[in-house]
């Protein structure tokens, strides 16, 4: 008759694995950390309205030493500015600090897109729908992704430093 431990398959390394706990505590880390995503409406709104006043001193800062019309030095101004915006929410999100950054890009994504309509309607209404510049789509989406790479790293950085 044959014993439990004769009869007993060996286990293969995958089964191994999941059963062994880790030496140092990583994994039940990274497990009590991932959860359900939050989204904190107060550190979102605070981060974005930090970002827009970064934005504006920055804006005013390049415009009056002249050097504003430098074509690399706006787009880093408002990288900047997205990128705190971002940290500002994470942080004080305390909790998903990634999708709070996220969420300060796509706000400030929205009041862009809604300024930038309401100046258009105002051109038409000057100077009539000849006076519309083209749509540039690619720039949109470009200048759209950056946004969102700014202010998602400002939030991943917080989450991590906590």
């Amino acid at each position: 008759m044959a014993t439990a431990a004769q009869t007993a398959r060996p286990m293969s390394n995958e089964a191994e694995a999941d059963q062994t706990p880790p030496a140092d505590g990583v994994r039940a880390t990274q497990t009590e950390q991932r959860g359900p995503i939050k989204l904190r409406i107060g550190a979102i709104a605070g981060g974005a309205v930090v970002a827009y006043i970064i934005s504006v001193a920055l804006g005013i800062i390049l415009a009056t030493t002249g050097i504003g019309y430098t074509f690399y030095l706006l787009p880093l101004a408002q990288f900047l500015a997205l990128y705190t915006g971002g940290f500002i929410a994470g942080r004080w999100a305390g909790v998903s600090g990634f999708m709070n950054g996220v969420c300060v890009a796509v706000l400030w994504i929205i009041v862009w897109a809604a300024q930038n309509a309401l100046n258009e309607a105002q051109l038409v209404q000057i100077a009539g729908p000849a006076a519309l510049p083209r749509m540039n789509m690619g720039g949109i989406i470009i200048g759209d992704l950056l946004n969102l790479t700014a202010a998602a790293f400002g939030g991943w950085m917080a989450e991590r430093q906590k």
